[in-house]
């Protein structure tokens, strides 16, 4: 939008349904009208916007629509049912897929599917940008298939992009846009001067911002830790002990064993990943939830019968008194206190964050979603599992705590980034790649806290208040883009 506003375009942006903070669903249906919700929101915008005092300054004659992927789907069906829309650029649109043949909530949707609503008399003014290997969205099916319906322009992109094909990052792109806007608003590409595109330095900016808010937020929750009484153990004190004296035979021994160590950490760092992306193969967005619910199921069930085994060989008798003392090691007043102020001091700080950038701000919509969201605590449950019961004593052959810390971080964000890159097909989504964001940011503290506690519960809790709260608010985006997601 900055880019549209130097120029001196009036920007509004659209939080269509389904959406950030707005209600219903992707596929509603308007009662009304009987069409879809998502055909109506422009139009529903322009009226909005037609009664704020600003718009005695717009010319109506020149409103245009700008959308990309499931928004540039939007773009088309509110241009062509809505003539107050003179021009109008999509960006690689969704234009042609078959909806299911099951499910009340798709019906009335057909006749609106941009390939059965588009000709060339609902349609002037039209551009169409799309890269011509796009991995999302079929170029042929989509692309060429609006030019030959609407007759429109179509400019093909050929050169490898930055975030893939379908993200259309590029200078070029938004030069044709602006471009497309100004020649048919007033009959001059030039009438505004040279374009200087200059936006990815307010992405540079952000970025800056919020590394410094992060390594705050590290800060607090280390310097925190000094104010309470955290009971810890440590793996490492009968391993100092042994260092004392220790011959060449078993440095080479202790060499072998360090290094199968590293391998294991390799292999189930692999065997993990490659979990999540078996089920995301599968059923898509919500295969992650059932790969997380094996992962976890398995690790529940080795750890029980290891446990029996141990209770077994040793002949002992697990008691009451044995459960209260695993209970009251996990849920220590102080730990409890401790991480919910680290949790807190994380919200605080993106509050902060989200008073300079607007955009950023999302928080939940409804009750419902609060409680809906909650089916994402399998998933953070395995990857807590992973990184602190299954790595982390593998690291136990490293004297120091802090540098522990560091692999374990390291770790974290080499298997989030592997992560998203074998789940591109999502992850071009803002409300998905929002999520590993804060899944990788909230790893980050939950290292540091597990640095102070090394306590599973204390890690558990943050997870659950932070991840709690953010997944809450795009739950019904991811929803939504779940019903959507097996059309491209």
């Amino acid at each position: 939008p900055i880019e549209f506003t130097k120029r001196g375009f009036y920007v509004a942006a659209l939080d269509y349904q389904g959406h950030g903070e707005s209600g219903g669903t992707i596929y509603n249906i308007d009662e009304a009208t009987d069409a879809p919700a998502l055909s109506q929101d422009c139009s529903k915008l322009l009226e909005k916007l037609k009664t704020l005092s600003f718009f005695s300054d717009v010319n109506e004659s020149q409103v245009g629509l700008l959308g990309h992927s499931l928004g540039g789907m939007v773009v088309l069906m509110n241009q062509a049912l809505n003539p107050d829309f003179k021009v109008t650029v999509a960006w690689a649109p969704l234009v042609n897929f078959t909806p299911p043949r099951y499910g009340l909530r798709w019906q009335g949707y057909e006749q609106y599917i941009p390939v059965n609503l588009l000709n060339e008399t609902n349609s002037e003014n039209l551009l169409i940008i799309m890269h011509v290997k796009d991995e999302v969205i079929d170029y042929n099916d989509n692309a060429v298939k609006a030019k030959e319906l609407t007759n429109c322009a179509l400019i093909n992109v050929t050169q490898p992009l930055i975030g893939g094909a379908h993200q259309l990052y590029s200078n070029r792109v938004l030069i044709n846009s602006i471009k497309w806007f100004e020649l048919n608003f007033f009959n001059s590409e030039t009438i505004n001067g040279p374009i200087n595109i200059t936006f990815i330095w307010n992405y540079v900016l952000i970025f800056l911002n919020l590394g410094l808010l992060i390594t705050i937020i590290i800060l607090l929750i280390s310097y925190s830790a000094k104010f309470f009484r955290l009971t810890t153990t440590s793996d490492n004190q009968s391993l100092e002990n042994d260092r004392v004296s220790i011959s060449k035979k078993k440095k080479i021994k202790t060499k072998i064993i360090n290094t199968i160590k590293i391998i294991q950490i390799l292999i189930y760092s692999s065997l993990f990943i490659l979990n999540w992306l078996y089920f995301s193969s599968l059923f898509g967005l919500i295969g992650i939830f059932y790969a997380s619910l094996v992962f976890s199921g398995v690790f529940l069930l080795i750890k029980f019968i290891a446990y029996v085994v141990h209770l077994w060989r040793h002949e002992i008798r697990f008691s009451r008194k044995h459960l209260k003392s695993i209970i009251k090691q996990e849920f220590n007043v102080n730990v409890l206190v401790y991480t919910t102020i680290c949790a807190l001091y994380f919200l605080l700080v993106y509050l902060l964050f989200s008073f300079y950038y607007p955009f950023a701000f999302i928080w939940p919509s409804s009750i419902i979603n609060i409680f809906i969201s909650m089916a994402i605590f399998p998933i953070y449950f395995s990857i807590e599992i992973l990184f602190r019961k299954i790595l982390y004593p593998l690291l136990n052959f490293i004297k120091s705590e802090k540098t522990k810390a560091k692999i374990t971080v390291i770790s974290a964000f080499i298997i989030y980034v592997t992560l998203m890159t074998l789940a591109r097909s999502y992850s071009y989504l803002p409300s998905v790649l929002f999520t590993f964001i804060i899944f990788l940011i909230v790893t980050v503290c939950n290292t540091i806290i597990y640095e102070h506690t090394r306590t599973f519960s204390a890690v558990l809790v943050s997870s659950f208040i932070i991840i709690q709260l953010f997944f809450s608010a795009v739950v019904s985006n991811v929803i939504g883009l779940g019903a959507f997601s097996h059309l491209f």
